[in-house]
């Protein structure tokens, strides 16, 4: 689903979707009552525009913008909610002139009830996937499924005939920073520098946590050229970024970079492994500059 928001957003928003799926289901509960057992009928259920006063219809259509708004599962649930909410109003004027439904008219209403609850336990699903992909502290993406997403990457490349780059960043002595400042001022440093990171980063490009205080990028569509020219920017960046740590001190990192170009025909480990060669030898020529693994 890949959701542009920091992991206690996707935290928030996951226990949100469980609120409002109980909400449904106490709703459809309630429906189920009065279509069956001849339960009091709520007046609200009635109006042309139930599905907007509804507990669902509330949370789904009050707000003009929601992190969920370009997942099609989400958009596809208006129209669900609206067939849902004009079946149930059928029914239930059915039950107010004291007539039962049709068994035709109550299957719509179910259907389409368990049908926005499957949608909804759906997206919380691919919610909770993001969640578990997510690293706890910057916000990027874990190890987690990161081979599987660089493989479909480099297929992707040798479809498209555009070449994909790897590139690995490890912060400059910050071993340094942990043992001198302590660990909350290492977090603090990796959360407010991989937020610069990714907003440099072009929309199709992918950063993981790959272990410590070193990161993977990936660069899909971009030759080794075009692919230097990203790196080097963040590189610029991230040498003038004010880090704020904990205690109120400001302090300035720098990182190095090891890039290398993924290959149709080589395992994607062999391009991380360039990427780490090029990635080494940016640290032998003296830190904070990038370097491209070349064949020797």
């Amino acid at each position: 689903m890949a959701l542009p928001l920091e992991r206690e957003e996707i935290q928030r928003l996951t226990e949100e979707l469980e609120v409002i799926i109980a909400a449904h289901l106490a709703w459809f509960k309630q429906i189920n009552r009065t279509l069956v057992c001849g339960n009091s009928i709520n007046r609200a259920d009635l109006a042309e525009d139930a599905h907007l006063r509804s507990p669902f219809g509330q949370w789904y259509h009050s707000r003009e913008t929601h992190a969920l708004r370009e997942n099609a599962d989400f958009q596809a649930l208006a129209a669900t909610q609206q067939a849902m909410h004009a079946a149930t109003r059928l029914a239930l004027l059915e039950v107010l002139d004291k007539r039962r439904p049709s068994p035709e008219l109550y299957d719509q209403c179910i259907d389409l009830a368990f049908r926005l609850n499957t949608s909804l336990r759906r997206i919380q699903l691919d919610v909770i996937g993001e969640l578990l992909t997510t690293d706890s502290l910057t916000g990027c993406a874990s190890r987690r499924g990161m081979f599987n997403r660089l493989r479909e990457e480099q297929e992707r490349a040798t479809r498209i005939q555009r070449p994909c780059c790897l590139c690995l960043m490890d912060f400059d002595r910050f071993k340094q920073i942990n043992d001198e400042r302590g660990h909350p001022a290492g977090d603090a440093v990796l959360r407010q520098a991989i937020r610069f990171v990714t907003g440099v980063l072009r929309k199709y490009d992918t950063i993981f946590r790959y272990g410590g205080e070193e990161f993977l990028l990936c660069l899909p569509g971009s030759p080794v050229r075009e692919a230097v020219a990203v790196v080097e920017r963040i590189r610029a960046g991230l040498e003038r970024l004010p880090i704020r740590l904990p205690n109120g001190e400001t302090i300035f990192v720098t990182a190095s970079f090891g890039l290398a170009e993924m290959h149709p025909r080589r395992p994607v480990e062999e391009a991380i492994a360039d990427a780490d060669m090029a990635l080494i030898r940016a640290k032998e020529n003296g830190r904070n500059r990038v370097e491209i693994w070349t064949a020797t």
